[in-house]
């Protein structure tokens, strides 16, 4: 054989092998991820669907949630790591595991903030968008910045709700329009919580909207 034909099968045995590797991984890592998540749900509703969005989105939908939820969403958001130069990409730009809830709520917020790490993949361009809306800033703790539609004292409260220990926020969302609610924290720190005192921090902070 050539040596370009045998460079050939190196690069697609590597490529392969990583993909097969790399799927295998972020399933394993899924399914643990959705085991966890088992003893908290019922706080938010008890029959989800699931499904697989390709190898790196985990998705539970609650179609009839509880009060003060009339729906909800749990996304594991993955590495994307069957495929080498992508996975490679997104370390770059510092993205890593998240755990991010997002629901609807029976009754419309008054309030809208955005609370965010302005560096996190996931927050990407929102905050130049409420600066071009010009939302007023709120006291944040560090690396958060906080943004308000109206100036709202309530809105330091909301984001002290969300603190877990060690497990610093990625994004608080409220909005008028749905999801009402959004909140994104990394989800291996996450996971040093229980499932359970988790999700009593997300129907908190709805409930104090």
């Amino acid at each position: 054989m050539s040596l370009s034909l045998i460079a050939f099968i190196a690069v697609v045995v590597f490529v392969v092998g990583w993909f097969a590797v790399g799927t295998q991984y972020n399933v394993r890592k899924g399914h643990e991820a959705m085991r966890w998540l088992q003893e908290g749900l019922p706080l938010i509703g008890e029959k989800t669907t699931l499904r697989w969005l390709g190898s790196s989105v985990v998705e539970l939908k609650i179609q009839q949630a509880q009060p003060p939820f009339s729906h909800a969403q749990v996304l594991f958001v993955l590495e994307p790591r069957d495929v080498s130069i992508i996975w490679l990409f997104a370390r770059f730009r510092r993205r890593r595991d998240l755990f991010i809830f997002r629901g609807g709520l029976r009754r419309t917020p008054q309030l809208e903030l955005e609370a965010l790490d302005p560096s996190a993949w996931s927050a990407h361009g929102i905050e130049r968008k409420v600066k071009a809306e010009q939302w007023t800033t709120f006291p944040a703790p560090a690396p958060l910045v906080g943004y308000v539609r109206i100036s709202s004292p309530r809105a330091t409260e909301l984001v002290a709700s969300s603190n877990l220990d060690a497990c610093p926020l990625v994004r608080l969302a409220v909005q008028r329009s749905e999801p009402n609610l959004e909140v994104q924290w990394p989800l291996d720190q996450l996971r040093k919580h229980s499932a359970h005192d988790v999700l009593e921090v997300v129907r908190g902070i709805a409930e104090r909207i």
